[in-house]
Formats: C-alpha cells, sequence, structure tokens
C-alpha cells in the first residue's frame, strides 16, 4: 500500500517545502506521482491521499483520472478538533482519499471496534456486559416461543461477582432465570439466542448477575469484532495535536509541524496491507508512517527530500528499532528490533542546483558556472548564448541570471541512476565501499 501527506497547496510559508503552487502547477506535481504510485501498486494494492480542503476536489478528479473506476471512498479525519480560526469555516478535518489499482482484486480489512466500552478481561478477551433479553416488541413471546425458557444460575458468585449459567437445572445450577417483561406493557421479552447456542456457549459467554431489587439476570460478554472502516476517524487519538506530543516525547521539544500522530497511520495501514506487505510513504516527513509500519511489522519505504530526514526522519527509526515506547507501541506490544537501509541518491546536476540557489553574488554564480560547463548536463531547449553574451547576461537582474542558470541545468539528470554506475567518469567517483553496497543494494551480487 501507499500513503502519502503531500504538501496541501495552502499558499502557506510554513513548510519547509514548496505549499505556494499554481493550481496547474500542484496539479502536474501530483499528476506525476500519482501515476508512478499505480505502477508501484501490486495488483491488490490500495493508495491513501491526505489532503485538506484548499485541493479536495480536484485531488479527486485527478484521482479519479489516474486511477480509472477504482474509488473505495474518502474518510475524513478530525485533525484540529478545536478548529483553525481563518476563513469563513474553522476548518477542524482533513480528507483522506482511497483507491484502489484494480478495484477487482482489491481485499481492504476490517478494524477491530474501539475498545473503549470493554473495560472487563477474561481468559480469552476483553469484554463488557450485555442483557441477553430481547426488547425489540417484534420478537415477544408471542410470535418467537422458541426463544422463551429459562436459564439456570448458581447460587454462589465468584469473586467478580458473576454466577454460571446453564440451560440444565443441576445440583449447582439451581435459580431458574425467565427473560423480564416490559416495564411499559404487557410485552414477553424472550433472549436473543436460542436453547442450543445458549447449551453451547452458554459457561464461557454468559453470566448471572443479581440486580439492586434482589431479581437476577443473564447478561452476555460482549467482544471486540471486526467491522469495515468508518468514514470518520474524530478521536482523539487521531488529532495532530496528539502526533505533536508524539514527537515531543521522542526530541524534547517540538521539531515539526502538524505531524499525522501513529494511530491515525495504525488505522490506515491496517485498513490496507498484511503483516509483512511493504508500505510507501514518498513524503517521509517525521517518518511516522515507516514507525508504525515497523511496529505493525510490515515491511516499508520512505523518501524523503528535505534537511530534516538527518535529524528528525533517521532518529527516529533508530529509536523505533531501540524500543520507544511512545504512539502506538503499547497498544501493539512493541519492544524493539528490526532494522533499515538508509541511503542518498548520488548527485549530478543535483549538486550544482544547490550551488547555484546557494550563490549570493555574481563572483559565486559564475565559479559555479565554470564547473557547471565541465561536468553538468544541460538542457538542449535552454539558449545558452543568453548567459555567455556578456551584453545580454548584464542586462539581467542577479536573480534572473541564477534562475537562468538553474533553466540551463536538464532536470532529468538531476541523480546518477544506477546503471551509470560502471562508467568510467561515474565509477571514478565512487570508492569501493559504495560501489559495493549498490551493487548488492540493487542485487546484483550478495
Amino acid at each position: 500500500m501507499i500513503y502519502i501527506d503531500p504538501p496541501y497547496n495552502t499558499g502557506s510559508d510554513s513548510f519547509a517545502y514548496n505549499d505556494k503552487f499554481n493550481e496547474s502547477t500542484w496539479l502536474t506535481f501530483m499528476k506525476n506521482r500519482l501515476e508512478v504510485s499505480k505502477e508501484l501498486l501490486t495488483d491488490d494494492g490500495v493508495i491513501f491521499v491526505s489532503i485538506d480542503r484548499n485541493e479536495f476536489a480536484e485531488l479527486k478528479v485527478l484521482m479519479d483520472e489516474v486511477f480509472e473506476n477504482s474509488y473505495l471512498g474518502t474518510m475524513i479525519n478530525v485533525s484540529t478538533p478545536n478548529g483553525r480560526d481563518y476563513g469563513s469555516f474553522a476548518q477542524t478535518h482533513d480528507y483522506i482519499h482511497v483507491y484502489a489499482k484494480n478495484i477487482d482484486m482489491v481485499k481492504t480489512n476490517t478494524l477491530d471496534v474501539s475498545e473503549d466500552k470493554f473495560k472487563l478481561q477474561d481468559e480469552i478477551s476483553k469484554f463488557y456486559l450485555h442483557p441477553l433479553f430481547n426488547s425489540n416488541s417484534a420478537f415477544s413471546k408471542d410470535n418467537r416461543p422458541n426463544l422463551y425458557y429459562p436459564f439456570y444460575i448458581s447460587e454462589r458468585e465468584d469473586e467478580k461477582g458473576y454466577r454460571s449459567v446453564s440451560v440444565k437445572k443441576d445440583t449447582l445450577h439451581t435459580i431458574e432465570v425467565f427473560p423480564p417483561k416490559s416495564k411499559t406493557d404487557d410485552t414477553q421479552f424472550v433472549w436473543r439466542w436460542g436453547r442450543n447456542k445458549g447449551q453451547e456457549l452458554g459457561e464461557t459467554e454468559l453470566v448471572g448477575q443479581q440486580k439492586s431489587d434482589g431479581s437476577f439476570r443473564i447478561a452476555q460478554k460482549m467482544r471486540p469484532k471486526k467491522q469495515i472502516p468508518r468514514t470518520i476517524l474524530q478521536d482523539a487519538k487521531y488529532s495532530n495535536r496528539r502526533g505533536t506530543e508524539e514527537l515531543q516525547k521522542l526530541f524534547d521539544g517540538k521539531v515539526f509541524s502538524f505531524p499525522k500522530p501513529e494511530n491515525l497511520l495504525k488505522t490506515i495501514i491496517e485498513i490496507g496491507s498484511n503483516a509483512g506487505d511493504t508500505v510507501l510513504d514518498f513524503h517521509m516527513g517525521s517518518a511516522t508512517t515507516q514507525a508504525v509500519a515497523m511496529k505493525m511489522h510490515r515491511h516499508f519505504i520512505g523518501i524523503e527530500q528535505m534537511d530534516y530526514i538527518n535529524t528528525v526522519s533517521v532518529p527516529r527509526l533508530q529509536k523505533v528499532i531501540a524500543g520507544e515506547q511512545g504512539g502506538i507501541s503499547k497498544d501493539v506490544d512493541w519492544h524493539g528490533g528490526g532494522s533499515f537501509v538508509y541511503a542518498e541518491l548520488m548527485e549530478k546536476n543535483q549538486g550544482y542546483l544547490k550551488d547555484l540557489l546557494a550563490a549570493k553574488d555574481i563572483n559565486e554564480l559564475d565559479a559555479v558556472y565554470k564547473r557547471m560547463k565541465v561536468g553538468a548536463d544541460f538542457d538542449f531547449r535552454v539558449d545558452l548564448d543568453k548567459y555567455e553574451n556578456d551584453a545580454e547576461r548584464k542586462a539581467l537582474s542577479f536573480e534572473e541570471q541564477k534562475q537562468l542558470l538553474v533553466k540551463l541545468l536538464d532536470k532529468n539528470q538531476l541523480y546518477y541512476n544506477f546503471n551509470n554506475i560502471d562508467d568510467a567518469d561515474v565509477r571514478d567517483l565512487i570508492s569501493d565501499k559504495d560501489y559495493q553496497f549498490n551493487q548488492s543494494f540493487y542485487g546484483k551480487r550478495d
């Protein structure tokens, strides 16, 4: 499965990455990545994409085009319960569009019902108690006589105040209990279970209890069940505040804006994958997806272009391996272990691009250009003479000259490809250790 939390195109400066695209540029940015995502997904794979109201509709139309006829639904995550106080409405939620690669092959998983009310525990699982009688007037003694029969409960309570239950009277079970009558009319209620089911499951799934008025009731142990995912996630554990708190505990302070909480990714990963599957997130950010995937015994791939991969993303995964106990760790019984490979792409034109953007004056710009003429790949569509011609170049401002050189670089050659590794001019740039690592990483040798 794939999960991404891309730029929302809000026009904000609060993110390190570009969050101020014009509409067509943002759609192109997303379209390119979604098309590659579809290629990477297995035939039964699923993609989840977070977005807010700014590009909610546009992203939906775009994904309809890329993942034709494979729309599964849109989840609403109440990420900011108190609302963001700007605009005409205080936004309290984000959206998550969900698509399959092939809707005829996909099989999403059901989820456990929230365990908030399952406060009791026996040797089987958690549970809560619910009366066994059926109060629906359509199920009364008159029309469902097969559901009207006595249970027998024991004279003594156990240490928890429960009495054992049987459909047969014996020396232990002597107190007879029938379904109660309605308090508002003469309707005689019936049990929700037939006699055979009561006999089969009564000992483990039913208990007898004495009420305050001295009468007795039969209650069923209601255990957590699986259900198909709901479209609204509104528990506090899904909020951005929870994500921020989780990172603050890991790094002793705020290190990232609007991080997704681990429980949100836990739910998404539970829906879209199974243990041993591979989870991809190519807007890695604070590495929530990867941290949760590791704790849930999935393989993962994370991709990030910003420098905080070295100060936040990778250190977070190292803490996960060491057994950190934040986020979902206790829920999934995580105590550490695992491993990951961290690699950086080998820069080609990307190195020149960073140096151009960092240049502070004409002399620094010219120095980068001289190096570019020796080793860079130029975009043939850009007029090189415009920079080489002194008169034309001097007519441009410093920033205009910088942008011209940026345009000169072929953006399809920002990094070296693995298939270039044995080229003489590339092999000389790589240490033997890095060469061997690449061969191993791409499966060319052990």
